[in-house]
């Protein structure tokens, strides 16, 4: 998937679609977010939430005595993030952040790396803003880990939708390079494995209304009978959905 393609599923998609999918994924009793969230040190004051979206990870960052700030470039996703309570927001282009330098302890950013089309522009900006010493957190999708069950169950999902499903964004890229590039250096690059369990239609319909799928109904439709076919309320069908968490340091 380009970036061009990623930029306009992102702009046909209903807001806050990806986080109604991880927020129900789960890897043992940690959603990807919570995964994200752990990256940062409980003395960070200053957390900037970057191509924040729907605001997913400002919940789990709250703290008190902590001020958490969410950016993105969507009017649309900025406002259901209001509508879910979350704030302070600012509409805001990722490549021309209107921070000052070394303003923040933490920069998460749950998918934006993936998705942005200029990414080393992306990353040097969150690299400005970020003090010495302070740390950005960023997760993609990823195609691995997977046993040969996940690869089987994902290959004939991809047969029905001549796309292979996973959360949108680019699911490799050098980090190490792409980080020293900006001054920031690697302190980790992990992956893991969650499940998305759909135990009805509605749970199919939700679920590939956040991942990277066509344009063309009838092969989501398809896809969605597909699952159906497989999935009840006493037994799910577990849709795997491996993310990667690099996390950096300045």
């Amino acid at each position: 998937m380009s970036d061009f393609d990623v930029l306009r599923w992102f702009g046909s998609h209903k807001p806050g679609a990806v986080e109604d999918v991880l927020s129900r994924s789960y890897g043992g009793e940690r959603t990807p977010y919570e995964w994200l969230s752990r990256a940062v040190s409980s003395s960070a004051k200053t957390v900037l939430d970057l191509a924040c979206g729907a605001g997913a990870m400002i919940d789990r960052l709250q703290r008190d005595g902590r001020i958490v700030i969410g950016l993105d470039r969507s009017e649309e996703e900025l406002a259901e993030a209001a509508r879910r309570g979350r704030g302070p927001l600012v509409q805001g282009h990722a490549s021309y952040l209107p921070f000052a330098d070394n303003s923040f302890d933490a920069v998460v950013t749950s998918l934006g790396v993936g998705v942005v089309a200029d990414r080393p522009r992306f990353l040097s900006e969150a690299a400005r803003v970020l003090r010495p010493g302070g740390v950005l957190a960023a997760l993609t999708p990823s195609m691995r880990p997977a046993n040969v069950e996940d690869l089987r169950l994902v290959s004939r999902l991809a047969s029905y939708l001549r796309v292979t499903p996973h959360v949108p964004g680019i699911t490799e890229f050098k980090a190490r390079q792409a980080l020293g590039a900006v001054g920031l250096t690697k302190a980790e690059d992990a992956r893991a494995k969650y499940y998305f369990d759909v135990r009805n239609e509605d749970d199919a319909k939700l679920l590939l209304g956040g991942l990277r799928t066509p344009a063309d109904q009838l092969r989501v439709g398809a896809a969605i009978e597909f699952i159906m076919g497989r999935a009840s309320e006493e037994t799910p069908l577990r849709i795997p959905l491996a993310m990667r968490r690099i996390i950096a340091i300045k």
